[in-house]
């Protein structure tokens, strides 16, 4: 089997009201955009960067469903990101807050937990327009973890970082996900993750062929940004969407 590697890593933000999300995410927490698009009025996106992921947040009819969706993302310096929401939304929807995590909704209804980064600043001067520069990591319920091991770790082939009773923590790409089995009574999710594989013609060929497959979109190429790529659903409806840049690939594309 070929080894296929994994190198960005995107958690996909569906909202209803996508300039209130933009704003939010943009203005209230200040990440720093890294890309938007719009093809039509209500078809478009916008990119952040948030440490060592990137969250979108995109707005598209027809897309597979997705619930309320969770996320970690370490901060600089807590209490001066604090101080900038507080700021911009003076109302922001706080669930809980110690020194060193807050917990928080969006303006979707999202849960955005914000974290002390590990890492000092040694003093140094913290620019409140680019606060988030630490570890990003990516939640998804799971109903079965066992599946989903098998799913994430034996098919897909992220490396498995943490096995614990109730929840697994693997590497993907430059992130992390965090797989949690979902308690009695949870209505997260479904949510959306995207990664960028070094093949992803290879990895459609292999998993598409599994009398298991699930396919939430097809193969195809994106004009607006450039890229290859395929949906799937994972064995607890969450969708992962594999993608490459077709400036990586254009030689494999021909072959293909």
């Amino acid at each position: 089997m070929n080894t296929i590697t994994f190198h960005e890593f995107r958690f996909i933000l569906h909202l209803k009201d996508y300039d209130s999300g933009v704003f939010f995410y943009r203005e209230v927490l200040g990440l720093q955009p890294n890309y938007n698009w719009a093809i039509v009025p209500d078809q478009k996106g916008y990119r952040f960067y948030t440490g060592n992921g990137r969250l979108e947040i995109i707005q598209i009819p027809f897309l597979p469903k997705q619930g309320v969706s969770e996320f970690m993302a370490e901060c600089v310096d807590l209490s001066l990101c604090m101080e900038r929401i507080r700021e911009e939304l003076p109302d922001v929807d706080i669930l809980s807050q110690t020194e060193g995590q807050v917990t928080l909704r969006d303006s979707g209804g999202n849960v955005v937990h914000l974290l002390q980064s590990a890492e000092s600043t040694g003093g140094a001067d913290v620019d409140k327009t680019d606060m988030f520069s630490g570890q990003f990591t990516g939640v998804l319920y799971q109903d079965d973890l066992s599946a989903a091991e098998d799913f994430y770790c034996a098919q897909l082939g992220l490396p498995l970082l943490q096995r614990r009773q109730d929840a697994l923590l693997v590497q993907a790409g430059d992130a992390h996900l965090l797989l949690l089995r979902r308690p009695d009574g949870c209505t997260m999710g479904p949510s959306m993750v995207g990664l960028e594989a070094s093949s992803v013609n290879k990895l459609y060929d292999r998993l598409s062929k599994r009398t298991d497959y699930r396919e939430a979109g097809v193969l195809r190429d994106t004009d607006f940004d450039a890229r290859r790529l395929f949906q799937l659903y994972d064995p607890s409806n969450n969708v992962v969407e594999i993608y490459a840049y077709l400036r990586n690939v254009r030689e494999e594309i021909l072959m293909h």
